[in-house]
């Protein structure tokens, strides 16, 4: 089982050169353009396995169709019928009843509902350890990676930029979905003479290490304030950046952030609330806020990360928007620094 991350185009073109191999199944793609809808499903099925020996017969399919739940009355349907749950089943099906040794996907469990969404990774993963059938597939969400035994692959602009474990993927990130999916700004930086640098900028720290290194600072690893001079920060190195989007994550309302200043401060994503209600509010702030994190969350607002932003969802919307000028104060113990070799 080997996950590849990356953008569409670099992992697509991956998976298609191993199924250009002739002992691999192609991906399972539904046609496109304005009557596929229209198609039938048993004809686009017959057509993908046309492809493959006698032995993917009828037999092999209905078997098929039986381990991944695909209901029979599917295949009397048109394609454009199908939810995306019956997409991903008659997907898996038809490619396992291909017979192929190595089978591929691209994004195979793709707006499939979470519930029924981990069933099929653990269906999928359990048929092929047991069969001895080897998987290469792509996916942009990480909890399809917990299946990928033989390792996760993260493609970048048609390079390999890491190979190794999901954790070890994630937790060091190379690329820029890795390091999305694992909630961290990603920056190229220097350690020389016991201090970590990143770029020209001011933020530095202590480190062991020595040379190039990439280092990692998670989403909730500065504090925001409007006022430069807020009580909360403790350093002197506070900079100053302005608003340059604002997006939606999961439960999160965040923030791009561009320093005003290349030479103080850094370019980076910040979470700003969380709709979950879990707020970790930064523990500086909080010693300004109150004694006690439930305290802080009380005073802090719903959700709310940075007070000093506005002590209400509502007050947050308010004052920030894109363009506001906002201080941002990094807490260095956060950055996580690893060589490039």
């Amino acid at each position: 089982m080997l996950g590849l991350m990356g953008s569409t185009d670099s992992t697509t073109e991956v998976v298609l050169s191993v199924a250009a191999r002739s002992d691999v199944a192609p991906p399972p793609q539904f046609p496109t353009g304005i009557r596929s809808g229209l198609t039938r499903v048993r004809r686009w099925v017959r057509t993908y396995l046309r492809e493959f020996n006698a032995g993917s017969g009828e037999a092999a399919l209905a078997q098929a169709c039986t381990e991944f739940g695909v209901k029979p009355d599917v295949l009397k349907r048109r394609l454009g019928e199908l939810d995306a749950s019956e997409r991903a089943k008659l997907r898996l099906a038809v490619a396992w009843a291909s017979g192929s040794t190595w089978l591929t996907f691209i994004d195979p469990f793709a707006s499939v509902p979470g519930h029924v969404r981990a069933g099929l990774r653990g269906r999928l993963a359990d048929l092929a350890a047991a069969h001895g059938r080897g998987i290469v597939f792509t996916s942009n969400t990480l909890t399809d990676f917990t299946i990928a035994e033989a390792g996760v692959a993260d493609i970048e602009k048609g390079e390999l930029v890491a190979f190794g474990t999901l954790e070890q993927v994630v937790t060091e990130p190379r690329g820029t979905l890795p390091a999305e999916l694992s909630g961290v700004n990603v920056y190229s930086g220097l350690a020389r003479k016991g201090w970590l640098s990143i770029g020209h900028s001011a933020v530095k720290a202590r480190t062991e290490l020595d040379g190039k290194v990439f280092v990692t600072l998670g989403w909730r690893s500065a504090l925001l304030s409007l006022d430069e001079h807020d009580e909360a920060f403790t350093s002197a190195t506070v900079f100053e950046a302005i608003v340059t989007g604002l997006r939606d994550r999961g439960s999160c309302l965040q923030a791009k952030l561009s320093p005003v200043d290349t030479e103080m401060g850094l370019a980076l994503d910040v979470d700003l609330a969380d709709l979950a209600g879990v707020s970790h509010v930064a523990s500086r702030a909080r010693g300004q806020i109150g004694d006690s994190d439930d305290e802080g969350r009380a005073r802090a607002g719903f959700g709310v990360l940075h007070p000093s932003l506005g002590e209400s969802i509502a007050a947050l919307r308010a004052n920030v928007k894109v363009g506001t000028h906002v201080f941002v104060e990094v807490d260095t113990s956060a950055l996580h620094a690893y060589s490039v070799e």
